[in-house]
């Protein structure tokens, strides 16, 4: 026979920090933490983000949609959770703050991947802003619309207590000045890279020092007015033929 060295004081004390975790495994907010989070996530970091989507339903059960709206919101607004971008931005309203990045290329990257799409489709610029805090972190907006020749990131709200870092947008598709669609060779706004209105925004400092575009190819490009380098950040897929000779008018609006 054995005795137990564990106290019966201890023993009901763990048995009561063991009663006051919540209880997770409810399927619903499983499959909505596996979908919104991050692969990089800490188990810390999923938990709050189970704990987050469970919240929306403290009052009484909501519709699945509801769920996977008012969850992914959630999420994002607490802003430390890292989320896949593609599965959240889709369900945030315009001009959220996605993050946290542990850089504000990778930040502006992951949203592109997301944005570039879209502008091509709709055949209209995108964009937002991406955004720093006091630990270094990045985050980054979900992409609000344009016109076809422009976007004007005043729209972006700007969260309390970030800095403006940078501003990124699509260049749509490639196109005829009147917006009818056409091929590289086409293209009359030279969509694949950087309009002279754009470096200016940068070189002014008017949404950040750096501004990013998405392009027609595929290519991502960055532009930093410190060192005037306009440089590839992701290499795009997208049949590239021969450079149009025209400059693209008029890129990102500088305010008034």
């Amino acid at each position: 026979m054995t005795v137990s060295a564990v106290s019966p004081s201890a023993v009901d004390g763990a048995r009561a920090a063991e009663a006051a975790q919540p209880a997770r495994g409810e399927a619903r907010y499983e499959q909505l933490v596996d979908r919104f989070v991050a692969p990089a996530a800490t188990q810390e970091q999923r938990d709050q983000a189970y704990d987050l989507v469970a919240g929306v339903e403290a009052d009484g059960q909501v519709t699945d949609e509801a769920l996977a709206q008012q969850g992914a919101q959630a999420i994002a607004d607490n802003r430390t959770i890292p989320v896949q971008v593609a599965q959240v931005a889709p369900l945030v309203a315009p001009g959220t703050a996605l993050g946290p990045f542990e850089s504000a290329d990778a930040a502006a990257i992951e949203m592109m991947n997301y944005s570039n799409p879209l502008s091509i489709e709709a055949n209209l610029e995108n964009g937002g802003l991406v955004f720093s805090n006091a630990d270094g972190q990045f985050f980054v907006s979900t992409p609000m619309q344009g016109t076809l020749a422009g976007f004007d990131p005043s729209q972006v709200p700007q969260p309390d207590g970030m800095t403006l870092e940078a501003c990124y947008h699509g260049h749509a598709d490639y196109s005829k000045a009147d917006g009818t669609r056409t091929d590289k060779a086409g293209d009359e706004f030279n969509s694949d890279h950087f309009s002279e209105q754009d470096k200016r925004v940068a070189d002014g400092g008017y949404w950040g020092p750096v501004i990013y575009v998405s392009t027609p190819s595929g290519d991502f490009r960055k532009y930093d007015s410190a060192t005037r380098e306009d440089t590839v950040i992701q290499q795009g897929t997208r049949d590239q033929a021969a450079e149009p000779a025209p400059s693209r008018p008029p890129g990102i609006m500088i305010p008034v």
